[in-house]
């Protein structure tokens, strides 16, 4: 009998150590691939216009975006954007618009109407900053940042020239 057992451990041995754990190295998991169906074509634009001042009641005024313009190249409008919903949204709004080059037609709080160029790419958001407000941080590279001829800084450049070292 004890010659069984012995013959059944010996054998039960090897299956036993067969099935520690081993860790397996595998790639990384992440989403689904996109499809043709998927692909993103649209981005997102969003202006801090001027404002103007909306009196309700015997309360604070509230300060409104103004409405702007975004043109295509070929200078024909493809959607004008009032700016704000309501006389109390003082939040710019966010538009979704194909990816590619605009112009965009709108009052700055400092320097009054300017037509400025902007690139939409797929799935970001351009950031248009007209009302004065906006203060990059200081150790800023100025070949970063889009100005006006009066020196307000109104966003990102599209351009952002790399530096050599």
């Amino acid at each position: 009998m004890k010659f069984k057992h012995v013959v059944l451990g010996a054998m039960t041995l090897p299956l036993l150590t067969g099935c520690a754990f081993t860790p397996v190295a595998l790639n990384s998991v992440g989403p689904e691939p996109r499809g043709a169906e998927s692909f993103i074509t649209t981005g997102y634009i969003q202006v801090f216009s001027d404002t103007e001042e909306h009196d309700i009641g015997d309360g604070e005024p509230y300060y409104t975006h103004k409405g702007y313009g975004i043109y295509n190249k070929a200078g024909k409008q493809v959607k004008y954007v009032p700016n704000h919903i309501g006389d109390m949204d003082e939040s710019p709004t966010l538009v979704e618009i194909p990816t590619g080059h605009y112009q965009v037609e709108a009052e700055s709080s400092t320097y009054g109407p300017v037509t400025v160029p902007v690139v939409i790419e797929a799935g970001k958001t351009t950031i248009l900053h007209l009302d004065g407000v906006w203060r990059p941080a200081s150790n800023i590279s100025s070949n970063q940042l889009v100005r006006l001829p009066d020196g307000d800084a109104i966003g990102w450049s599209s351009k952002i020239v790399k530096s050599s070292k």
